[in-house]
C-alpha cells in the first residue's frame, strides 16, 4: 500500500473523545486534558437538532491564554468550535481528508459511519499514515529505511 491509496478508515482513531460540558470552564477542559493525556474533548448536543462541538489545546491557547484570559471564568462554550467538521464516508481518499482539515483550518475531524460516532482522524493521523505506508513501501522495495 502506498501513500496515495491511504483511505480515511487507514488512519482514523475509533476510540472515543472524552466529553466535556459546553458550561464548564476552561480550566476543567484543561484538567481533563492532562488527567487523560487526550487534547480533544467532544462537546455533546444539547439536543438532536443541535450540533456536536469540539475544544482543542489550540483553542484554549490561542482564545484564552495567549488573550490574558482567566480559564476559571471563561467557558468551554465561548471557546469550542462549532458545528463540528464531520466525514462520513471511510472510503474517502487520505488526499480529500487532509484537504477538508485544510479547508475547514481545523486538525481534527470526527468521523461518523452509519450515523454513529466511529472515531476521529487529527493532522498526526495523516502524517503517520502517510509515513508508515511510505515505510512499508521502502521495506518492500527492500531499500533500508532510517527512522528517527
Amino acid at each position: 500500500m502506498t501513500a496515495a491509496l491511504l483511505i480515511l478508515k487507514d488512519v482514523v482513531k475509533t476510540f472515543e473523545f472524552p466529553t466535556i460540558g459546553r458550561d464548564e470552564s476552561t480550566l476543567s477542559a484543561m484538567n481533563k486534558m492532562l488527567e487523560l493525556d487526550k487534547y480533544t474533548l467532544l462537546v455533546p448536543r444539547q439536543n438532536k437538532n443541535d450540533a456536536y462541538g469540539i475544544v482543542t489545546k489550540k483553542d484554549i491557547v490561542a482564545r484564552v491564554i495567549a488573550e490574558g484570559k482567566d480559564p476559571t471564568k471563561v467557558k468551554v462554550k465561548d471557546i469550542m468550535s462549532k458545528p463540528l467538521v464531520i466525514l462520513t464516508n471511510l472510503s474517502l481518499d487520505l488526499r480529500w481528508v487532509a484537504k477538508a482539515m485544510a479547508n475547514s483550518g481545523v486538525s481534527t475531524i470526527a468521523v461518523f459511519d452509519k450515523g454513529d460516532f466511529y472515531g476521529y482522524v487529527t493532522e498526526a493521523c495523516i502524517l503517520e499514515g502517510v509515513y508508515n505506508a511510505l515505510r512499508r513501501a521502502k521495506l518492500e522495495q527492500g531499500v533500508e529505511f532510517v527512522s528517527c
